[in-house]
């Protein structure tokens, strides 16, 4: 299945709303300035079309936003998009 689609039925049925915790794949600054491809817990706000905002805050307790895509979402409050959609029944072919 494919997490896009997924998730954005998630949005729809109104599981997934401002404030939900989410695990994905994001780009981040690493040692240097250099991007880096990480897995961030990150919790979602500003729903758009094939992204939303995510924000963190660090141990310092400066904020962080990022862009985060529906693709690259991989938990939903610590469950696998896939074995949510099992659990609400959502089956997208």
């Amino acid at each position: 299945m494919n997490n896009e689609s997924i998730v954005k039925e998630l949005i729809k049925r109104r599981i997934l709303t401002d404030g939900t915790n989410v695990h994905a794949d994001l780009n981040a600054n690493g040692i240097g300035g250099y991007p880096v491809r990480v897995n961030k817990n990150v919790v979602l706000g500003d729903f758009g079309q094939r992204s939303a905002n995510g924000f963190e805050r660090d141990d310092a307790g400066k904020d962080w936003s990022y862009k985060v895509k529906y693709c690259d979402i991989t938990h939903v409050e610590g469950m696998t998009v896939s074995r949510l959609a099992q659990a609400y029944k959502i089956k997208i072919k």
